[in-house]
């Protein structure tokens, strides 16, 4: 079934049902969102209690970088597109990451400027830097780009890093270590903004991200279905054989590849205790452009992979029980917008409505995102204090809700109305002035 067959379908259930019960009880559309922020309420706080206990641990036994004891051959794969504003430096930091077995392939998609003559000149100064310059005419993409060198290299691990990236040295001695076990299949690593970056979308952004953190910290410790998030992202090459590599059809390869891991039961582990580094977004349009591209990617793969995840053999009851609460939000915008359409009809023909039910409602929604995200910027920026956090968070709380609603909307509408998927497009990267000499703490 095509994903607008299964999301009108879907649609067409939840309408139906809502009737029926509006008839029975009344207000049943407001009754679903009320269902929607409690299962989401209660997932969170789970979520919450288990990453408090972590921190606490953490007070009495600080983490310490481990010695390592397995050192598997690792492919670094950097899919890069018109980025020679970025490259340079780019490998220049990847290549000081301190761990002895591991080569990097640039992947040039087909550029127009001057990056692969960069990186001509740098394979002389690095040996170990391999590139690969696609033909015109191939599949455009960033898993195109990926599944197109994956045939060329050996190593037991694959590492996902973008043209912008920015790493410690330490990156691989934290991070591998926890790939050890058999059933583990990838590790996403913490991502963070360079600390010199300034202005008001990167700091919504930098908070944004804390709160994934946050969320994913909390899937790894419960044992949930933590998401790989393209940059910063260790996988291992028996793994991504295992599920056919990335999806060259999809528009978030990333999220595809999660799916299809967790039906393959692979594990994914998260690493708070290093992260990436990444440009953020400074203008309104591009970050609503790839904030929509999100929205619809992650609808696309709960709709691709609903099936197989209801089988208990493909995931556990933790993970779809994880897997569904973070599912049941992308209802939130829909709901919400039907309730206030029937109430506003209600209003405009005499006829009492549920006003204040959805007042309600929007506010209990309200405060199940504000928890989390002050604990998150507590948790993972240390750089507030606690009242810059807390105003920082109803700030970006706004900023969520004025953000992720439409995008949400114009994802479902171009899934059930638009017959193409919309087109994979790379975040332009413009490069900063002076890459970090040290970064800030992970955790």
């Amino acid at each position: 079934m095509t994903n607008r067959a299964l999301l009108i379908t879907l649609f067409t259930l939840i309408c139906a049902s809502a009737w029926v019960l509006d008839r029975w009880v009344g207000s049943a559309v407001n009754l679903f969102l009320l269902a929607i922020v409690a299962i989401s309420a209660t997932h969170i706080v789970w979520l919450l209690s288990v990453q408090v206990k972590w921190h606490r641990m953490r007070k009495d036994h600080p983490f310490e970088v481990p010695t390592l004891d397995w050192t598997p051959y690792i492919n670094i794969f950097v899919s890069a597109k018109n980025e020679s504003r970025v490259i340079e430096s780019c490998v220049r930091n990847l290549f000081k990451i301190d761990y002895p077995h591991y080569d990097v392939w640039i992947i040039d998609d087909c550029s127009t400027d001057n990056m692969l003559e960069i990186l001509e000149n740098l394979k002389g100064e690095f040996p170990r830097l391999n590139v690969l310059a696609r033909q015109k005419g191939s599949q455009p993409g960033k898993s195109a780009a990926l599944n197109e060198a994956l045939p060329l290299c050996n190593g037991e691990i694959v590492v996902v890093f973008d043209a912008d990236s920015y790493v410690k040295p330490d990156f691989f001695r934290i991070t591998v270590p926890l790939l050890k076990g058999d059933d583990i299949g990838a590790v996403q690593a913490q991502k963070k903004f360079y600390d010199h970056q300034e202005g008001f979308l990167v700091d919504c952004q930098a908070s944004e991200y804390a709160m994934d953190t946050c969320l994913q910290m909390g899937r790894h410790l419960l044992g949930g279905a933590v998401e790989l998030r393209g940059n910063g992202q260790l996988v291992k090459r028996a793994a991504l054989v295992d599920v056919g590599g990335w999806n060259n059809n999809s528009i978030t390869d990333d999220l595809d590849l999660s799916m299809r891991l967790l039906i393959h039961r692979w594990d994914i582990k998260f690493s708070a205790d290093t992260c990436v580094y990444e440009e953020g977004i400074t203008t309104f349009r591009s970050l609503f452009r790839q904030r929509r591209r999100w929205a619809e990617g992650s609808i696309r793969r709960y709709l691709d992979y609903i099936i197989p995840l209801q089988f208990p053999s493909h995931a556990s009851l933790v993970e779809r029980f994880d897997i569904f609460s973070f599912l049941v939000e992308f209802a939130w915008p829909a709901l919400t917008f039907l309730a206030v359409a029937q109430a506003v009809v209600d209003t405009v023909n005499g006829v009492p409505n549920d006003a204040p039910l959805i007042i309600g409602v929007s506010m209990f929604a309200l405060v199940t995102i504000f928890v989390p995200l002050f604990a998150a910027l507590r948790f993972y920026r240390k750089d507030l204090s606690p009242w810059a956090a807390f105003f920082n968070a109803f700030v970006v709380n706004s900023y969520i809700f004025v953000l992720w609603s439409p995008c949400v909307m114009v994802s479902i509408w171009q899934i059930m109305f638009r017959s193409k998927a919309s087109a994979w497009k790379a975040t332009e990267h413009f490069g900063l002035e002076s890459q970090p000499t040290t970064a800030s703490d992970a955790g």
